[in-house]
């Protein structure tokens, strides 16, 4: 069976890997990041400065930096919000490739928000 996306039933849809990954405020956080800076390439270090800026003052630094590389980033990597390269650790965003994925999500919920006799006319 083909979801809505055009995955088969088997996978996760790419819409259920966009609400899982943006799930998390500091996967958001990094979302924020890249759609407010104009490079394509990210510098990890400069990442991990801004979630931690926006996180709890209990939060350390380094422990920030090492979920970012090995939870946050492939998460978000999985959900085609960015391209992340796990030996070199090199970063990547496409404020356009996000954009789309937001607008995606937006509608989504759009629809779940909309009257429920809506879609009993259509069907």
């Amino acid at each position: 069976m083909n979801h809505q996306d055009g995955t088969e039933g088997g996978a996760q849809p790419e819409i259920d890997r966009a609400f899982d990954a943006l799930s998390d405020p500091c996967r958001r956080s990094v979302c924020r990041y890249a759609m407010r800076t104009d490079a394509s390439r990210l510098d990890h270090a400069e990442i991990a400065d801004y979630v931690v800026d926006r996180t709890p003052a209990d939060r350390d630094r380094q422990a920030v930096a090492t979920e970012l590389r090995h939870v946050h980033l492939p998460k978000l990597e999985a959900a085609g919000l960015l391209e992340y390269d796990r030996d070199g650790g090199a970063v990547r965003a496409d404020r356009e490739r996000i954009a789309d994925r937001l607008e995606l999500l937006r509608a989504t919920v759009a629809e779940l928000q909309a009257d429920p006799a809506d879609s009993y006319r259509r069907h």
